[in-house]
């Protein structure tokens, strides 16, 4: 069967993967099949490639790749290198990463944590780009010996660093066999945009030369072109990338790029019934910041949620100043949040909210049945992050059929919430509206929230809006088939440009033609 491999160098892949533990709590070699993650760059990247792989698909034979990171070095997971001394298997993992496909029972998809660094300790994107030629090594040596080398047809990059190794695997497999498989890269974020949203930050020293340095836009842009330059397909997660893309310093070939959002999974991110989300509310079960299980009774309540990664881009904090003044006014409204124990910004938040702290809950990281639940608790769910590439919290929230409010993201960019300034816009039409978090916008996100606070039909016809939008365009499976729409293209291009050439062949040669 064709082989399709994905990219993901970086990034910490869940798996069902783990070590069993002595009887003083130290991991021993014994694997135990146990879901596993930790908390360094895990974000919306490793989700996306994580359930595109988890897609059923009857075309290809699908292997997500990333780097062997074990879980006893993670600091997550306790324990050192050097505790662990310098005996480790230095080779391949293949696990698995298993998912609820609905009526087609559990999907297991392939996850390789190929070695490569010397050791397993985790090593940040920012560093792992002079790593990826012996990953690469690695990787080659194991499908060859596995006998899948020759199967590979399709090769995704993610980020710049799987789309450098992307771009390598395919140099090979054409070196190697003569066939180049059909290259597929998605940037997920651009280096160029992060810098310019940085530069002013540090021309006036809110980052540290070192930082600055650490983060080498200059290498990344660059490593970053030369993905694309490389690709037969770029996906744009949004517009304003596409745009992004066609200028400088880019300046991609736009033919190749296709605006095909992140999307959600709809068996899991679904609205609940009437009888289940009663129960839901009369007894909501979570845990606080300390790990201890609290209840609340949100019944007759008002409920306004925002999900996401506890730093400072996010606008937590700016999204707390909002709700204090709606808190203050209405008592009735419960504001849950995403906090961590001792992280600045949940701190600054707790700062903001002083005198409406009892209508506030905080929430740890949660897996993604328990989102579920807040999305379907909640009356309105908030994206409150400053500038977001994408986000895809939105798009789960709408799922299960909850209103939204967005700030500055590519997620509106495409879907194009409403823009509560124009009073006279039809509101009953849109899918969720648009209020940046920046406080110099803050009362658009004050009137926005308030607005659908208040007017439950309003609320409700948003809410449905959005759910329609994003069942009929949005889940992962949709997003699976039109990418394999693209790469069935470029084959079949390909095809006929071999058939034409060699007719070609047949003709010079029929005729005695020769250059």
């Amino acid at each position: 069967m064709s082989k399709k491999v994905m990219f993901s160098t970086h990034g910490l892949v869940e798996g069902d993967f783990a070590y069993k533990l002595d009887e003083l709590g130290f991991p021993t070699d014994e694997v135990v099949s146990k879901k596993v993650i930790t908390g360094q760059d895990t974000g919306g990247q490793v989700y996306y490639v994580k359930a595109l792989a988890s897609i059923y698909d009857k075309d290809y034979d699908v292997d997500l790749v990333t780097r062997r990171v074990d879980p006893r070095i993670c600091p997550q997971f306790g324990g050192t290198f050097k505790d662990l001394g310098s005996d480790i298997n230095y080779t391949v993992e293949k696990q698995w990463h298993e998912v609820d496909a609905g009526l087609r029972g559990r999907i297991k998809s392939n996850v390789l944590r190929v070695p490569a660094g010397g050791n397993f300790a985790f090593v940040p994107k920012e560093e792992i780009v002079p790593l990826l030629g012996e990953l690469m090594d690695n990787l080659v040596d194991y499908y060859k010996k596995e006998g899948t080398y020759e199967d590979i047809t399709v090769v995704e990059g993610h980020y710049r660093d799987g789309m450098l190794a992307a771009a390598m695997l395919c140099d090979r497999v054409e070196h190697d066999t003569g066939k180049r498989p059909v290259m597929l890269v998605t940037s997920h974020s651009l280096g160029h945009k992060k810098y310019e949203r940085n530069l002013p930050k540090y021309e006036n020293g809110e980052i540290s030369e070192d930082v600055w340095n650490w983060h080498n836009f200059e290498d990344r842009i660059k490593h970053e072109k030369y993905g694309f330059d490389q690709a037969d397909i770029i996906i744009a997660t949004s517009p304003d990338e596409e745009r992004r893309l066609a200028a400088a310093p880019y300046l991609v070939d736009t033919n190749k790029v296709t605006v095909i959002p992140p999307g959600y999974n709809s068996m899991l991110f679904k609205p609940m019934d009437v009888a289940a989300k009663q129960a839901l509310l009369s007894d909501f079960v979570y845990r606080d910041l300390d790990g201890n299980e609290r209840h609340i009774n949100l019944s007759g309540r008002k409920v306004v949620s925002s999900l996401g990664r506890v730093v400072p881009d996010k606008g937590f904090v700016e999204l707390s100043r909002t709700m204090k003044e709606i808190i203050s006014k209405d008592r009735n409204v419960i504001y849950m949040v995403s906090g961590e124990k001792g992280n600045p910004v949940t701190e600054e938040c707790k700062k903001e909210l002083v005198g409406v702290m009892d209508n506030v809950v905080f929430l740890p990281s949660l897996n993604q049945g328990q989102m579920a639940q807040v999305y379907n608790a909640s009356s309105i769910f908030v994206m409150s992050s400053l500038n977001e590439a994408f986000g895809m919290v939105p798009i789960e929230a709408m799922g299960c059929k909850t209103a939204v409010v967005v700030g500055r993201s590519g997620f509106n960019d495409y879907a194009h919430c409403a823009d509560i300034r124009n009073d006279n816009e039809d509101f009953s039409k849109a899918i969720g509206f648009y209020a940046p978090s920046q406080e110099v916008d803050r009362q658009r996100q004050v009137k926005a929230i308030s607005l659908l606070l208040n007017n439950d039909e309003l609320r409700e016809q948003v809410a449905q809006n959005g759910y329609d939008f994003v069942s009929k365009n949005l889940t992962w499976q949709q997003i699976a088939n039109k990418k394999n729409m693209l790469i069935r293209d470029v084959i079949q291009q390909r095809d006929k440009a071999r058939r034409m050439a060699a007719g070609g062949n047949f003709f010079r040669r029929a005729v005695g033609y020769s250059l």
